[in-house]
């Protein structure tokens, strides 16, 4: 997600749209945003491969910064898997699409 976030910035910045603030990313997962922040050595970091370490230095030169959001808010969840109808409707409603 971060090579993504990465790829877009340098994108705008091409076309002549440079980005003013950090990349925000959002995420779900408590101890993945700590282990971002701060990568410390405990065993959950034990046998991380050096991409995981990207989003570790992007935070740190202050490109990107994480924020975590609910899995229930996390709207993108319906373009990565299968959700129950009423979790889909949701997410499409905050789309501004209509599941009819």
């Amino acid at each position: 997600m971060a090579y993504e976030a990465t790829w877009l910035c340098n994108l705008y910045i091409e076309i002549g749209y440079p980005q003013k603030e950090p990349t925000l990313v959002y995420g779900d997962n408590l101890d993945a945003l700590a282990i971002a922040e701060n990568l410390c050595y405990h065993k959950k970091t034990k046998h991380f491969d050096i991409k995981h370490h990207y989003i570790c230095e992007q935070i740190s030169n202050k490109t990107m910064v994480t924020e975590y959001l609910p899995t229930a808010k996390m709207t993108t969840d319906m373009l990565t898997k299968a959700l129950p109808k009423k979790a889909h409707d949701i997410h499409m409603k905050s789309l501004g699409m209509s599941s009819t």
